[in-house]
């Protein structure tokens, strides 16, 4: 059960208080144990490894296994110490995640707020972070049943980071009027539609840093989360407050975009910490592979920015297979200018924002005819 936060020292005081007030009202409704439905697990389990590069596609040897499994986490939840809070992080539980200066470094996040509020807040990016070192160990072995094990519980959080209400502690809406919210959204009103999904394969990446990565992940993932209300709020209007079918017809036709959206990038970002994985084992060769080859013989896109933070300018380079698109985006998701449009070819682009653009958390979106790619910035007074 999520805890109310530690006693503050002086010091940390006036950084904190707002968490500890926010947090404190999570109190007024149970925790539960909710993640994406096993259904929509099922699915990003069965789809991850579309986007497998040839060099390890032949780890689809063991999808049916995967999806099999991939729900092992929530089944074994109950009764795992510790295993509850790495399905989520209350990311906006911290004053931090706002100003774009909240520490990926656990040891230093603990160090402020203590280890148990970080643990009672969730760990999900640093438990991706743990699934991949011991997936690449599992590779450089060649223990490719035990990487199928680890492979379905990747598949499950980075598939629980992809649900916004993973991602807040309104993660049943129970601060804003809209409790029940979490199992309305992601069990009754997606499973139906499970069938209308569809994932084309797409490009993966390499993480340098997986911890990092997820932060990014989970950032993007919360920005659904206010959509996702103000969703809720016109299905009960149009539904008389009832959770019929006109509720949720209402509340699928306002957020499917979101939802595949969503859903598509848990597929991928899965495959790409796979791909990971495999590149930190020393890419040893995968049994049934399509081809033999090292990575160089793949085209990887890139999207690298500094510095960071930053304040008067910030550098952006691309990479990988073009035409390429860079946009800028706000917290809320509204588009702030276009940096890059239709480049032919591989490049660097430099973002000034000038005075009229707000310090805050910033979304660089790459986007060539094969993927997107998103990064997390951070404009400074």
């Amino acid at each position: 059960m999520r805890k109310s936060p530690p006693c503050p020292t002086p010091a940390s005081l006036g950084a904190i208080l707002p968490a500890i007030a926010l947090a404190a009202l999570t109190l007024l409704t149970p925790s539960l144990a909710w993640s994406w439905g096993s259904q929509t697990h099922q699915y990003i389990a069965r789809n991850y490894s579309k986007h497998l590069p040839p060099v390890i596609d032949g780890l689809r040897t063991y999808d049916a296994f995967v999806e099999a499994h991939v729900n092992d986490p929530d089944i074994r939840r109950s009764s795992t110490p510790g295993e509850g809070p790495r399905h989520f992080i209350d990311i906006d539980v911290y004053p931090e995640f706002f100003l774009g200066t909240l520490p990926h470094d656990r040891a230093t996040l603990e160090a402020i707020y203590g280890a148990a509020f970080v643990l009672d807040t969730g760990i999900v990016p640093w438990a991706v972070g743990e699934v991949v070192t011991t997936l690449s160990q599992q590779f450089a072995a060649q223990n490719w049943s035990g990487a199928a094990t680890t492979i379905a519980d990747l598949c499950h959080y980075v598939g629980d980071s992809s649900q916004p209400l993973h991602c807040t502690q309104n993660y049943n809406g129970q601060l804003t009027g809209n409790t029940g919210i979490h199992s309305r959204y992601e069990t009754s009103m997606i499973n139906p539609h499970i069938a209308e999904l569809n994932t084309p394969a797409a490009t993966t990446v390499f993480y340098p840093n997986v911890v990092d990565a997820m932060f990014d992940f989970v950032g993007i993932s919360w920005t659904g989360v206010s959509p996702l209300l103000s969703a809720d709020n016109t299905a009960k209007t149009a539904s008389g407050g009832l959770f019929n079918s006109t509720y949720y017809n209402s509340l699928w036709a306002s957020t499917q975009v979101m939802t595949r959206e969503r859903v598509n990038a848990a597929t991928l970002a899965t495959a790409s910490f796979v791909y990971t994985a495999w590149r930190n084992a020393g890419e040893p060769a995968v049994p049934g592979s399509s081809v033999g080859v090292g990575p160089s013989a793949l085209t990887i896109a890139r999207l690298d920015a500094w510095p960071m933070p930053f304040r008067s300018a910030l550098n952006v380079r691309f990479d990988g297979s073009g035409p390429f698109t860079v946009d800028v985006f706000d917290i809320r998701g509204a588009r702030v200018t276009r940096l890059v449009e239709q480049a032919a070819s591989p490049g660097m682009a430099t973002w000034t924002p000038g005075g009229r653009v707000e310090a805050g958390i910033y979304f660089l979106r790459l986007t060539t005819p094969e993927k997107s790619l998103v990064r997390r910035v951070t404009l400074l007074d």
